[in-house]
């Protein structure tokens, strides 16, 4: 993607007011913040447009509210503007409604965009008011940037300026490096609960893979197409027919360990995938597994990963995901993780730093690999470009 026309550093900003479109959609618990890696990771942008900018509206949405029209303090941003406060050392102020962005004031963030009727339907009048608060729209949400929304779809045609923030921009550059000649041998990881939201992309990466590693509920859907029992396992039955196609692919790892619970009395065993009873529930990866995933990825110039490999939110599940996290620490190759149960399995055992590039994103992640674009970045860089 040609961002040249699109960057931020292209924009004459003096005396211009911008709105800016962030994905702070973080998790939170009784108000306070779990994570504020997305917000760390904005900073770079929101601190160059304070220093160069007239003013600075900043918009996000939080969790999956009802649109309407009305405030719903459980996915209030009011958490999220008292985080982003402390982190930049000044008052982040709250606009309401609408009309309250036009307020006389350096930086306001807006309540909840998802408050507002029209945001998920790509509303062009939601996008019209939005736009009327600013002079340029910056996208710096990249994990929505598949989204065709209002404030992230529509507001481009509402403002005379868009580009891009500089997450974005290196969102976009650490991608490249496994997309675009990527060191070999290449190897991905994709875990997660539905084949079904990633059956396009695992596809996608056969072509030029050279292994990829399937875990978590994705694999229950592949060893069911194979003829495996897999008990009381989670699948989906009507992607059966697709992850058999799969599984005859030859770059295709699956775990042929695997650890399960034994739902007659709740304990958790190790046992070969051919030996699962009707009884037991597939949760997590075997060990005798992770050491075959070792070779793989000690042997990589490239790794990337987006999904856990198991139902990492219970302790008795969660080595999987750790283990292969640890491999992935110690291997030499280029590495990329996506999505948030991902970095939340890599920030749990400290090993962020481990990793080349933490993608803010999860579903935008799998979609750009996929299609090699984004909707919102497209339409950007379109209207720079003619």
């Amino acid at each position: 993607m040609d961002l040249t026309n699109s960057n931020l550093s292209s924009f004459d900003l003096i005396g211009k007011r911008v709105l800016l479109r962030v994905d702070f959609n973080i998790p939170i618990r009784d108000d306070e913040i779990l994570n504020d890696e997305r917000m760390v990771r904005a900073l770079p942008t929101i601190e160059y447009l304070l220093e160069h900018a007239k003013s600075l509206r900043i918009i996000t949405h939080r969790g999956r509210p009802q649109e309407s029209g009305k405030i719903q303090p459980e996915f209030s941003v009011k958490p999220i503007a008292k985080r982003l406060s402390q982190l930049l050392d000044i008052p982040i102020p709250i606009a309401n409604s609408l009309e309250d962005l036009d307020q006389a004031t350096k930086i306001i963030m807006l309540e909840n965009i998802r408050f507002f009727n029209g945001e998920k339907n790509n509303s062009k009048e939601l996008a019209r008011q939005l736009g009327k608060s600013s002079d340029i729209y910056i996208m710096d949400a990249f994990g929505t940037a598949h989204r065709k929304q209002a404030s992230t779809f529509a507001v481009i045609d509402s403002i005379s300026e868009a580009g891009v923030g500089f997450l974005v921009e290196d969102e976009l550059k650490a991608l490249k490096k496994i997309l675009v000649n990527p060191e070999k041998p290449l190897i991905g990881i994709i875990g997660g609960s539905k084949i079904s939201t990633k059956i396009n992309v695992i596809d996608s990466l056969t072509s030029y893979v050279d292994k990829l590693i399937i875990g978590g509920a994705l694999a229950n859907t592949c060893y069911l197409a194979m003829g495996k029992n897999i008990g009381k396992s989670l699948f989906e039955e009507e992607y059966i027919e697709v992850a058999k196609k799969l599984t005859e692919n030859n770059k295709i790892v699956l775990p042929e360990n695997v650890v399960v619970l034994d739902t007659s009395n709740d304990s958790v065993l190790e046992k070969h995938i051919d030996n699962v009873e009707n009884h037991e529930a597939i949760c997590d990866v075997g060990r005798k597994s992770l050491d075959y995933f070792q070779k793989h990825i000690s042997s990589a110039k490239t790794v990337f990963w987006n999904g856990p490999l198991g139902k990492f939110e219970d302790s008795r599940f969660s080595e999987g995901t750790s283990e292969v996290a640890k491999l992935m620490s110690q291997s030499s190759a280029y590495s990329i993780i996506g999505g948030g149960e991902t970095i939340t399995s890599f920030a749990n055992i400290n090993l962020m730093n481990s990793v080349n590039y933490a993608s803010t994103a999860g579903g935008a992640f799998l979609e750009y690999i996929e299609n090699k674009s984004l909707p919102c970045i497209d339409k950007i860089i379109k209207k720079n470009n003619g």
